[in-house]
This record gives C-alpha cells, sequence and structure tokens, in this order.
C-alpha cells in the first residue's frame, strides 16, 4: 500500500488526537483541510486505517472481561473466519485474533462474572466440537492502549489510556446506548448526524458524551492501524512473573510505557500475568527488545512469543452487551 510521508505526518497527529479538526491538522501538517480529508479517506478506504475506535468500558457497566487462548483443529481459513464471525454475532466477544505458536486464536469476551463466561465457554465448545480441540482461559484485569509512537520517529514520550480495571454497574438510557453504537467504530462523526439519527439536538449529544466522558464509560478515543501496512510484525509476548520479584511490576510497566511500537499490554490472572503487544520490523528487533527488557528485570520468570496474524474484529460495545 502506497504510504507517504504526508500520510505519516497525519498518522501521527491522528496517533496523538484521533478527533482532531480537520482544519486543525491541516495546521499541524501543513496541508489544506480539503487534503487532509482526501488522504484520511483514502487511508481508510485501503485498510491502512482500520476505524476511529471509541474506548467503551464495558467494567462500568457491570462487565468483566475474559480470554480464552483456543487450539483448532485441521480446519481451512474459510471455516476459521466463519468460526470467528460467529464469536462476535452470538457471544458479548471484543476481540479475536489469529496467532501463530501453541494455540490458534485468542478470544476476547464480556462476561456478567465467572459462572455466566463458563457458560458461554461450554456452549462454544458444544456447538464447534468439530473446531475446537482444546483452550485455556484467564482473567483480563485491565488493559492499557498506547498511542503508537512510530509513524515519523520513535517517541519515547506516549499517551496511554487504561479500561477493565474497575467495576461499575452504570445503567444506560436507550438513547446513551444509540449514541456509543453509533460513535464506536467512528469517534470523527459528527455531533449533527448523531443528533438527527437519536433525535437530539446537537448541545444534548456533546452533553450525553461529555457526561460518559467523566464516568470514564468513554476512556479514550483510538485511531487504529494496520501495521502490516507500515512494514511491521506485531507479537504478543506472554509473561509470567518471578514472584520474588514482584515489587518490579510497577517499574516494568512504567518501563513499557517508553518503549515506541508497544500497542497495549494487559494484565491477566492465570497461566500468564502479562500480556505485551509489540510492533517491530522484524524478529531481530523483537528479541533484542526481549533481551533487554529480561536484563533489566528479574520479574520476568518466562515468557512465550505468538505472531498475530489476523485480526477477526474489534468491539468494544458488542451487541450482546447493549
Amino acid at each position: 500500500m502506497k504510504i507517504t510521508l504526508k500520510d505519516k505526518r497525519i498518522l501521527g497527529v491522528l496517533d496523538r488526537d484521533p478527533n482532531i479538526s480537520l482544519s486543525q491538522l491541516g495546521k499541524e501538517v501543513r496541508l489544506s483541510p480539503q487534503v487532509v480529508d482526501y488522504r484520511i479517506n483514502r487511508l481508510l478506504k485501503q485498510n491502512t486505517i482500520y476505524s476511529f475506535y471509541t474506548l467503551i468500558d464495558a467494567a462500568k457497566l457491570g462487565f468483566s472481561s475474559y480470554r480464552i487462548h483456543m487450539r483448532l483443529k485441521n480446519i481451512n481459513k474459510k471455516t476459521q473466519k466463519e468460526f470467528a464471525e460467529k464469536l462476535f454475532v452470538n457471544y458479548p466477544t471484543f476481540w479475536v485474533g489469529y496467532i501463530s505458536g501453541s494455540f490458534d486464536l485468542i478470544i476476547d469476551i464480556f462476561a456478567k462474572d465467572s459462572n455466566h463466561f463458563v457458560s458461554m465457554i461450554t456452549d462454544i465448545v458444544k456447538k464447534n466440537k468439530a473446531i475446537v480441540e482444546s483452550y485455556e482461559s484467564l482473567r483480563m484485569l485491565h488493559i492499557d492502549f498506547y498511542t503508537y509512537g512510530y509513524f515519523i520517529e520513535n517517541k519515547s514520550i506516549r499517551e496511554g489510556n487504561q479500561m477493565l480495571k474497575e467495576k461499575e454497574d452504570i445503567v444506560l438510557d436507550k438513547t446513551d446506548r444509540k449514541v456509543l453504537t453509533l460513535i464506536k467504530y467512528n469517534s470523527r462523526i459528527k455531533t449533527e448526524e448523531i443528533a438527527r439519527t437519536v433525535g437530539l439536538t446537537r448541545n444534548a449529544v456533546k452533553h450525553r458524551i461529555q457526561k460518559m466522558e467523566k464516568k470514564r464509560i468513554i476512556c479514550g478515543y483510538k485511531c487504529i492501524v494496520n501495521f502490516n501496512h507500515l512494514s511491521k510484525l506485531s507479537y504478543k509476548i506472554f509473561i509470567r512473573y518471578n514472584t520474588a520479584y514482584i515489587d518490579q511490576e510497577a517499574e516494568l510497566l512504567n518501563y513499557l510505557k517508553s518503549v515506541a511500537g508497544i500497542f497495549d499490554t494487559v494484565k491477566l490472572m492465570g497461566e500468564w500475568d502479562l500480556d505485551i503487544e509489540i510492533h517491530v520490523k522484524d524478529a531481530r528487533e523483537l528479541q533484542q527488545f526481549i533481551i533487554d527488557m529480561r536484563n533489566k528485570f528479574s520479574i520476568i520468570q518466562n515468557y512465550e512469543i505468538a505472531q498475530i496474524l489476523d485480526d477477526y474484529g474489534i468491539d468494544f460495545f458488542p451487541e450482546k452487551i447493549n
């Protein structure tokens, strides 16, 4: 895919502020708003930008988050894709990734509690006996998303958004749910368009969104890109802690914030303690990162690497929790 220096400058600004106006973005990259708009639409059309996501925190709505590491039986890519699509339609799934390594799929899913999660995974396995070979499950304690920081130059200071940590039971009315549905895949949608769709004034819509931001139901916005189009490979690094050095955890997490290319970190409970998703140019760069991290932190007892080969979708406000 053709990505020019101008495109990278635009992506760099959108990485920092996904909802910046076209006029302000134009000033920062020294292009007219019309040219900026054209280039953003082209990046969306060629799937360099997946979408402008609203980070909706399901924990604030009473949900916990769980992860399934699943190994599949010998199936073709078409069957695998259809299976992933069913997971989004039939369950409150918010991410499915196809990976290399000891298992094939990562499935991140919301549930009211552990019993609800067990009932869902049991249902998935029973209905897909010809596909599912085995699985392991983990509890997701929280996710931290970071700006990419690598479009123009590697930036050591990067902003982050944390979600899924503090569980509450906030009840949304139908209008708030409609607003979230409209903005979950497009945080740049014009307020006037939302207002027309939900039957409110522009100011009433702005007030509702600001209220949800204040309550941290909306905990941020994220321009998510196709790392392949930027000559990057994406890996998951699963880390098991040496509990004798657990005091290093905060220092480790703070260190990871300074590493350009780390997309997110996930605190886990189960077989693994931490999941790091990182974008690098090649396996050599990945290995150097791991060596540097291991040399700095004795808390890392063991780790496993898996390459993300395909994303089957992201949905922070799936239909099954709406």
